[in-house]
Parts: C-alpha cells; sequence; structure tokens
C-alpha cells in the first residue's frame, strides 16, 4: 500500500511538471508583424508621389505620409519595448509550492488513510493499541489485586466505552474498597447508560448523600428523568449546578423540559421526556447522544425502531411497546 502513495505522489508530481514545463521553456518570438514594412513602402510610394503632384491632391498626399510615420513611430516603439522586456520565466517559488503542495498531500495520505493493519486504517490502529493497553492493566490487576490497579483498568475502560470490562473493574475495586466512591458513582453511571435507570438511582442517590459530586448528580438526574419522577430528577439537576457543573445550559434546559413535561398531555412527548431527553436534549437538539430533531433517520421508521430495540454504540437498548414507538417518532416529526 505504501508503494501506492509513493506511486500516486510521483504521478501527481510529473503531471505538475507537464502542465508547468511550457513556461520553463524559452519563450518563442513573435512573428514579424507585416504592418510596418506595408508601412514604409506606401510612405516611399507616397512620398515620390509627392513630387510629382500640386493643388489638393498633394495636401492629401502629405497627410497621408504624416499618419504613416506617426504609424511607424508608435511600432518602433513597442518593438523597442518588447526587446528590452526580460524573458518569461517559471517562478522557482511556484515550483517549490507545488513540490509542498504534493508533499503535504502525501503526508495527509500516510497519517489518516494508510493501514496499520491488514484491511485496517489508523484510527483502529490506535483502537488496538488502546485494547493492548487495556489488556495489560487488567493482567497487572489480576497480578496486584488492589483497589489502585483495578480501578486504572476500570478508568480506562469507561474511557474507551467499554462498559463490560468498566463494570467488572468497578466491582473489583468495590470488593477490596468499600469506601471507595468513585467505584460507586461510575457503576451508577454504567447501569443508567447500560439501561438500568432503576438501579442507577438507586446506586447514585447513597453515592450523592455521602459525595454530591457534580458527575453522580447529573446522571442521577438523567435516571430519574427517564422513569418520569421529575420533581427528583429537577432536585438532582439543580445540586449539579450548585456544585459547579460545566454543562449548565444543558441542564437548566433539562430542568425546564422536566417542569413541562410534568404535565405533558403528548404522549409521544412524555416518551421522549422519560426516555430519550436525558441524553438527546431537551428539544432533542443533541447531547450525549446526537440530534434527532429534524434528523434524516426519522424517515426510516423500521431503522430507528431497531436501533432503540438493541441500542447502537454508547446507546442503550429501551424497551417501547409499538404504540410507544409510534407516539415518540410522531412527536419527534413535529419538531
Amino acid at each position: 500500500m505504501i508503494g501506492l502513495y509513493i506511486a500516486a505522489f510521483l504521478v501527481f508530481l510529473l503531471l505538475a511538471l507537464f502542465v508547468f514545463s511550457p513556461l520553463r521553456a524559452e519563450p518563442r518570438p513573435f512573428p514579424e508583424n507585416p504592418r510596418p514594412e506595408e508601412l514604409r513602402l506606401e510612405l516611399e510610394g507616397l512620398k515620390q508621389e509627392a513630387k510629382e503632384v500640386s493643388g489638393p491632391e498633394r495636401i492629401r498626399i502629405l497627410k497621408r505620409i504624416a499618419w504613416i510615420e506617426r504609424e511607424l513611430g508608435v511600432a518602433r516603439a513597442r518593438e523597442a519595448e518588447r526587446a528590452a522586456a526580460p524573458p518569461r520565466r517559471f517562478p522557482a517559488l511556484a515550483l517549490v509550492l507545488v513540490l509542498l503542495g504534493g508533499a503535504a498531500l502525501a503526508a495527509v495520505l500516510v497519517a489518516y488513510t494508510l493501514p496499520r493493519l491488514p484491511g485496517g486504517l489508523v484510527t483502529e490502529a490506535r483502537a488496538v493499541e488502546e485494547l493492548q493497553r487495556l489488556k495489560e492493566l487488567e493482567a497487572k490487576a489480576e497480578r496486584a489485586n488492589t483497589p489502585e490497579a483495578w480501578l486504572a483498568y476500570a478508568d480506562l475502560a469507561f474511557e474507551l466505552r467499554d462498559l463490560e470490562r468498566a463494570a467488572r473493574g468497578y466491582t473489583k475495586v468495590i470488593e477490596l474498597d468499600h469506601k471507595n466512591l468513585k467505584a460507586y458513582r461510575r457503576y451508577g453511571m454504567i447501569l443508567f447508560m447500560a439501561g438500568q435507570p432503576k438501579e442507577a438511582a438507586q446506586v447514585l442517590a447513597v453515592v450523592t448523600r455521602v459525595d454530591p459530586n457534580p458527575e453522580s448528580l447529573l446522571f442521577l438526574g438523567n435516571a430519574y428523568f427517564q422513569l418520569g419522577e421529575y420533581a427528583k430528577a429537577i432536585t438532582a439537576w439543580q445540586g449539579y449546578l450548585q456544585h459547579g457543573g460545566e454543562a449548565r445550559e444543558r441542564v437548566q434546559n433539562l430542568i425546564a423540559t422536566a417542569r413541562a413535561r410534568m404535565n405533558a398531555k403528548d404522549p409521544g412527548e412524555r416518551i421522549y421526556a422519560e426516555k430519550c431527553a436525558a441524553c438527546h436534549g431537551a428539544k432533542a437538539e443533541g447531547g450525549i447522544g446526537p440530534r434527532l430533531a429534524r434528523n434524516p433517520i426519522l424517515n426510516a421508521p423500521d431503522a430507528v425502531a431497531e436501533i432503540v430495540k438493541n441500542g447502537r454504540g454508547g446507546m442503550p437498548a429501551i424497551p417501547l411497546t409499538a404504540e410507544e414507538l409510534k407516539a415518540l417518532l410522531g412527536y419527534l416529526r413535529k419538531l
């Protein structure tokens, strides 16, 4: 594959040289303009004729002679200017820029599309490196069997959104250190992301009583929101804001939405508020999850049903009946 990129760069370079090669050649002189010679011959004839005539005819010939001499003077000046002009050359700077452009293009192709593994791209290679690092941390944690080693492993798994490994790691931390609040907090967040808001709320409610960490309060509010317990969700989110949570605007929108949804009459709006708004935004504008308002996927209800039923990426499966899904899609299409 590297050979292919090198060949592509060489082809680009040859094409650039071919395109600009006429500018490097010695400029060809313009062919002689026949007009001045014709005027000179006419001038000689008129001067001879002027000697033989008189009266108005002579005056007409003399005017013609004056006009020709003026035209010949202009032609001579143009020829002198052209002769004094330096020959046009292909600027070296332009050639350097062409070469640098080709080199930059090749570098981008190599950096972002060069396969590191058979059939894989550089992003996949990084994922393989991170997975290898995760396996090394796991082996280290199993050997040491300390809360610190398991916490390092679980934190990396959580960062990589490998929720299964992260849950195992945090469980090990809790077994070894019953007072590790971070492990409890992250385990509660994983429960929420795994589509278990009730269990997540139970864990996070206990954690936030001891340590009102903004991260815990945010996910506790999200869990209550999905459960339809809007008053509790508002309380948790207000605590998030009071303790310095950074996503202030998004959470303020969620609080406003929870207050509005407490009396929502549209079943689709109620379902969205309970199941979707915590991740996709109060008005489906996007948040942790992608924007749903005016999303083209709404025109493919089967695809939406598949994603909701089975989950995708970091989105857990959401159990909805056919009627609930229909109501949800109807509401989203109104946004």
